[in-house]
């Protein structure tokens, strides 16, 4: 009776990743997936990716759902900008997106240079974006996500409601103070949110292994439709890689 044949597990390439990541929100991505040439570089398809400003904006909303639908301005400005982010926690104004350029993630992973130090300098310009932050006083929650975003941290800290707990979380993160961060996701219920926020914070902070569990249980909760899953699959592919 012959043996059953067995399919060895491998890592996806670099090269997969990049394509799997970026896919339906970068021309260049698309185009690489939909011709199935193998000669695309990783480099190349993210010195091709473009933002879509709604995509962004619709994954930047998603725990805030009474959130306008129109743009605000100089939002497309902003999330053309091509500024580094590798450690995005699900959090008001965030976009998954802003992670592009995946080979220190992928290649020699150093997280502690990876997360935010906290030295952020406010993002110059966009007068018209703080302006919607200042009048946008009815979603206090998205404004403050959007002054956070943009390195106006005592903005969104006056801005922030006190039960607001996964923003509370995602400032301290953004400004540095990654193990408070993560103290506050594990205190909070579970969420798709925080569930990805824990995974992303360990995954950060070198704890590998514990994140492993946490980012399979963030993609299994956040529907495959949201650009955080894409993300919560990348980080979890990050992982299994350095684990």
């Amino acid at each position: 009776m012959p043996s059953p044949i067995t399919t060895p597990t491998t890592q996806p390439s670099l090269q997969d990743l990049m394509v799997r990541f970026l896919a339906n929100r970068s021309d260049a991505a698309l185009a690489a997936v939909e011709s199935g040439e193998g000669e695309v570089e990783p480099h190349e398809v993210a010195a091709g990716f473009r933002v879509d400003p709604r995509a962004a904006w619709t994954d930047a909303t998603t725990n805030t759902p009474a959130a306008t639908g129109s743009l605000p301005p100089d939002w497309a400005t902003l999330v053309s900008q091509p500024a580094p982010a590798f450690a995005v926690p699900m959090a008001a104004g965030n976009f998954p997106q802003r992670v592009r350029d995946l080979h220190p993630l992928l290649t020699k992973f150093e997280p502690a240079e990876l997360r935010p130090s906290g030295t952020q300098h406010p993002t110059p310009g966009l007068a018209g974006l703080r302006s919607w932050i200042a009048k946008n006083t009815t979603q206090p929650v998205l404004a403050a996500g959007l002054a956070r975003l943009i390195g106006e941290f005592d903005t969104a800290e006056k801005l922030l409601p006190a039960d607001a707990a996964n923003e509370q979380a995602a400032l301290l993160w953004h400004r540095g103070r990654c193990e408070e961060a993560l103290a506050g996701w594990t205190a909070m219920p579970d969420s798709p949110a925080a569930t990805f926020n824990r995974g992303m914070a360990l995954l950060f902070l070198g704890r590998v292994a514990e994140a492993k569990p946490v980012l399979t249980a963030a993609v299994a909760a956040i529907p495959e439709t949201s650009g955080w899953n894409a993300l919560a699959r990348l980080y979890l592919s990050v992982a299994e890689i350095h684990g």
